[in-house]
């Protein structure tokens, strides 16, 4: 019963969910639940290695919604945060939409149950603004799932685009994967645009000239760097590589700090973000495009156009009079 392409699964799922519901619990063994968790390989077959897939029908207890989800690890690792693309049944299993959708969980935990319906639909306005070119192409009205639980409630409100289909009238599979890559081209312009970051933030910690668009957008980047230095697997093979000593200042932190401050250092990238396409994903090779430094330094090679090399970076005299200090030369 393993589906081969998109409209296999959706069809598998809206067949066979509400029936198999009739059992509370997901039995150990389920041929349907272990169906739709193996099926994310047609996702893994379309999409390249930049994102991963995880398909649900429940954890334990049957979901009252299913969800199909796939996420840029960049920003979102599971359906509890961040943003990512879901495809939502509708508690009857007669629609299911393709959606531009962000994280739950973590939110609610912020905000609360009370607070969480505002902050939700605050964040799906940001994305909107920030992708709006797709507003030909996808829905950008709330959903219905008609769905019972306040989880399928809150589901709702945390999509910004969609794309609804009828489960009796489904479009062709070679129609449902061009759709489903439109919107992974939304998905991902939106990451290299911030996410469902607030900018503003950023921009008082930088302490930049509001009124100057460059500034603005200089920012931008500097917040999808560090998003990147957070979430990338390739910054964290760096950081085991190339060692926690600041290849500028050679400052190590734990010789500083302490045991607080033992395996601390930051992940730099040679390739400047600036010169790559916008919303293009590229592989990084961790020993040779990156470097690690301390945060002083990771912010003063940011400062100048283009960007300091590492070279650059020791040849200045403070640094090389702080790699004096530290008796680390």
């Amino acid at each position: 019963m393993i589906a081969r392409n998109i409209r296999e699964l959706i069809r598998i799922i809206a067949e066979n969910h509400l029936i198999e519901k009739r059992t509370k619990t997901i039995q150990k063994g389920n041929k349907f639940a272990k169906c739709v968790r193996e099926s994310n390989k047609i996702f893994n077959d379309l999409l390249d290695n930049n994102y991963i897939s995880k398909c649900s029908v429940g954890e334990g207890n049957w979901a009252d919604v299913p969800w199909l989800g796939i996420f840029d690890p960049e920003v979102a690792v599971s359906a509890q945060s961040g943003p990512y693309i879901v495809y939502l049944f509708s508690a009857d299993m007669k629609r299911v939409y393709l959606s531009q959708g962000q994280g739950v969980t973590d939110i609610k935990k912020e905000f609360g149950q009370n607070g969480l319906k505002n902050e939700l639909l605050r964040r799906s306005s940001l994305i909107k603004s920030r992708v709006p070119e797709f507003k030909n192409k996808f829905k950008d009205t709330l959903i219905n799932l008609n769905g019972n639980t306040i989880l399928s409630k809150n589901y709702e409100p945390a999509v910004s685009y969609s794309m609804e289909y009828h489960v009796d009238n489904l479009p062709e599979n070679t129609i449902l994967e061009e759709n489903l890559l439109s919107i992974i081209e939304l998905y991902s312009l939106l990451i290299s645009r911030g996410g469902t970051d607030n900018s503003e933030t950023v921009l008082t910690f930088d302490n930049v000239d509001k009124s100057t668009q460059e500034d603005i957008i200089e920012t931008k980047k500097y917040i999808r760097h560090r998003r990147i230095e957070r979430n990338s697997e390739a910054a964290k093979k760096a950081k085991q590589i190339l060692g926690t000593s600041c290849q500028g200042c050679e400052l190590s932190f734990d010789n500083i700090y302490g045991d607080i401050g033992s395996g601390f250092i930051e992940a730099h990238h040679k390739i400047p973000l600036s010169s790559l396409k916008e919303g293009m994903q590229t592989k990084l090779n961790p020993e040779h495009d990156f470097a690690v430094l301390c945060s002083n330094c990771h912010r003063m090679v940011h400062k100048t156009k283009p960007i300091l090399t590492v070279e650059e970076l020791r040849n200045l005299k403070g640094v090389k009079a702080l790699r004096k200090f530290y008796n680390l030369s």
